[in-house]
């Protein structure tokens, strides 16, 4: 029997939507709701900053962080003569809790490590995520073979002594076709059935949202999509309940831009609501949301303006039925200076004796980390309420 070229065609084509159609049954999702924190540990207000990525490399980006459970803070973000170039690597070190001071800088995981271990040509690395699941440290991140962030995916790496050493780097299936344009930037929920729920994002064709539905062993098992078209990436999640979340977007809309996007599931992780965009400005940049003493009050750390990343500023939301209010501004880039887009991908991190820890890219020249604690988010918001 001959075989003719649109036969070919269609059974190809037949197999991807029978692999893009054929999801798995659907599994439980419980969120692990946060801990709130203490609002009153320390009685005197703290805020101090100071740059965390040394010089290693020309450039540096896309800075994330984890409380390890030992209460120290180990952030991560990768650097290279510049954002694509070979030399991209994922570097990492850690802020102790007790005394505040800094470890040394590591090189977590390099080009060739990844090349090694998943016997794939890297061509480079990119946005790492992390989270603490039980006793081991699962590190998330992006590589590129081929072509620019849009031919992306995501790969995975374990480390069992709190990033001191790392297992073998793997990269997961997250899309049926080519298995590439997949990408995550903010921080993962865990689940009460021991999954993972990963914020992911594509570039390729789409620019959307969704989320990966990791098992134990490291397995994409299902995916949810959050949004559609070329209109919303960078998920920032938080779960508001046990099966219910919010998400803050990346705006890349063409007709509707200029503003964050914001979602929430209907009762269901699978059934998202219709993108919204806030009444905060943003210019098509990355932001960083986490909650504090209920799932409705929230803290947003993202660009303030429309069309240039030249700010950090902070906004507070008291609870789901209130208004943003911008409580303080940690960046503001002088008008004399011309650089292009100097302040970039916030990072917050709440942890579990109610301090802050932000970290964000400083003029791509350096990691920039800032330390407050809730006197000093009170004195804020007082004094913003002050102004306005």
């Amino acid at each position: 029997m001959t075989i003719t070229r649109l036969g070919i065609f269609l059974t190809v084509i037949s197999g991807f939507a029978l692999a893009l159609f054929a999801l798995p049954a659907e599994r439980p999702v419980s969120f692990i709701l946060l801990h709130t924190g203490n609002a009153g540990q320390h009685s005197e207000a703290i805020l101090q900053s100071s740059f965390v990525s040394g010089e290693l490399t020309r450039e540096v980006h896309s800075a994330t962080a984890v409380e390890l459970n030992n209460g120290d803070i180990r952030v991560f973000w990768y650097g290279g003569k510049r954002e694509g170039s070979k030399d991209t690597a994922i570097f990492s070190r850690v802020f102790n809790h007790g005394t505040g001071g800094w470890s040394e800088i590591h090189e977590v995981i390099n080009r060739q490590q990844v090349n090694h271990d998943t016997r794939r040509y890297i061509r480079k690395l990119g946005n790492p995520v992390a989270v603490v699941k039980g006793d081991e440290l699962w590190l998330f991140f992006v590589s590129v073979s081929v072509g620019g962030w849009a031919g992306s995916s995501i790969n995975l790496s374990v480390s069992r002594d709190n990033g001191n050493s790392w297992g073998p780097v793997r990269r997961l299936i997250s899309s049926p076709f080519m298995n590439i344009s997949t990408l995550v930037r903010n921080a993962p929920l865990l689940t009460e059935q021991g999954d993972i729920l990963l914020p992911a994002y594509h570039e390729f064709l789409g620019k959307f949202s969704e989320l990966l539905h990791i098992d134990s062993r490291g397995t994409v098992i299902n995916k949810y999509r959050i949004s559609h078209g070329r209109e919303a990436i960078q998920p920032a999640l938080l779960a508001t309940g046990s099966d219910s979340a919010i998400a803050f977007m990346r705006n890349t809309s063409a007709s509707n831009p200029g503003k964050l996007w914001f979602s929430h599931t209907n009762g269901h992780i699978a059934d998202w609501a219709p993108l919204q965009p806030l009444s905060l400005p943003n210019p098509d940049a990355a932001a960083t949301v986490v909650q504090l003493d209920s799932p409705g009050e929230l803290l947003l750390v993202f660009n303030n303006h429309p069309s240039e990343r030249d700010d950090i500023t902070m906004a507070w939301r008291p609870s789901a039925e209130s208004d943003w209010q911008l409580i303080h501004q940690f960046e503001k880039l002088d008008k004399a200076e011309k650089i292009h887009n100097p302040f970039s991908y916030p990072f917050l991190l709440k942890t579990a004796d109610g301090n802050f820890h932000l970290f964000y890219s400083w003029k791509r020249k350096h990691i920039k980390h800032v330390w407050f604690n809730r006197a000093t988010l009170q004195k804020m918001r007082t004094s913003a309420g002050k102004d306005s």
